[in-house]
């Protein structure tokens, strides 16, 4: 299959417009911190009902995961696929990584830290874009709907910013599920059995696993189950230049069973939940029984993806399931007004 490429007409009217945030006032570290990242808009697809796809990469990943622009290979870019479709999409780099403001130990940025910020983050955008003061050209949009899109590690802090937030009118998370208890130390699976993991206990495990690089006894996922084999050099290359620092804490939890079951069992909002074929979770009925208080879930998997969707060779296919599903959220028409009027 063909990956969808955008017309050039298309393509020179999306805009990105540079977003920074203080979020100061959440850190409990001395300084000035800031979430940077972008909104990516178009003006061509018109819009009666805007839609805010926030989305947050997973672990050693920057913005690039969703817009990944590589020289002589088109089609990679989430942030401009859905764009083009008259959504408006903005990513943040997590505290203390990429873009954002640096901490000075790294290992103390927690799940509930990360999810905090970027709530207040995330409301901001919305406030602006409400306002019309973001995005110069842009109208006030006071019908937008915020939705969550989290990749991996970022599809469990989406969900603890939801549990503990409620910031967002739907929820998809991609690539997330039940932990990987087979790259664990006997120690990181005791921890994990118990059910009472706390951010304490994690920042102490992930210490031991980081610290010193990959921890004694643990063991890696086989080949091929981020990236496709056939993935082109180009597009592997730029995949790998777009790649940033770990939030060890929060990539630890993400692998441990159990860590965050609490708060997807709080979600009640509606729950997206995507997988490639070939992931690293492979019980995708176990990851949607752990939605209990959900009443609307739905469960799509793509056809001969690795974890990393948006770098196989059927990524649209996934891109257009997703939007398809975050338009039933909007109101029932898309098509009366002009998303990037004046």
């Amino acid at each position: 299959m063909t990956a969808y490429s955008l017309s050039e007409e298309i393509r020179s009217d999306l805009t990105t417009t540079p977003v920074s945030v203080d979020v100061s006032e959440l850190v409990p570290f001395p300084g000035t911190f800031t979430l940077n990242g972008w909104i990516r808009t178009s003006s061509l697809r018109p819009s009666a009902s805007p839609i805010l796809l926030c989305c947050l990469a997973g672990g050693k990943c920057s913005t690039g995961y969703f817009d990944l622009q590589v020289d002589g290979f088109s089609g990679y870019s989430m942030a401009d696929h859905l764009a083009a479709r008259g959504f408006l999409v903005v990513a943040f780099d997590h505290l203390g990584v990429g873009e954002s403001s640096s901490v000075e130990d790294i290992f103390l940025v927690t799940p509930r830290l990360a999810s905090a910020v970027n709530d207040y983050a995330h409301r901001t955008v919305m406030r602006g874009l409400v306002s019309g003061t973001l995005v110069p050209g842009l109208r006030p949009l006071p019908g937008l709907v915020p939705i969550g899109v989290g990749h991996s590690m970022g599809g469990m802090l989406l969900g603890v910013q939801q549990a503990r937030h409620a910031t967002f009118a739907a929820v998809a998370i991609l690539g997330h599920g039940v932990g990987l208890p087979t790259v664990l130390t006997d120690e990181e699976l005791s921890c994990s059995r118990d059910g009472n993991t706390t951010e304490e206990t994690v920042v102490t495990l992930a210490r031991a696993r980081f610290a010193v690089g990959q921890a004694p006894g643990s063991s890696r996922p086989p080949p091929g189950s981020f990236l496709p084999r056939e993935l082109p050099e180009p597009v592997r290359a730029a995949f790998m230049a777009q790649q940033t620092d770990l939030l060890f804490a929060c990539g630890l939890t993400s692998m441990l069973p159990g860590s965050t079951d609490r708060e997807k069992a709080a979600i009640t909002a509606p729950v997206f939940l995507g997988f490639g074929e070939d992931d690293l979770t492979q019980d995708f009925m176990g990851c949607v029984a752990l939605y209990q208080a959900a009443n609307d879930i739905s469960l799509f998997v793509l056809s001969g993806a690795a974890h990393c969707h948006n770098q196989s060779a059927l990524r649209t296919t996934l891109w257009d399931r997703l939007a398809h599903w975050a338009r039933g959220y909007g109101s029932t028409s898309d098509t009366d007004d002009a998303q990037g009027a004046p």
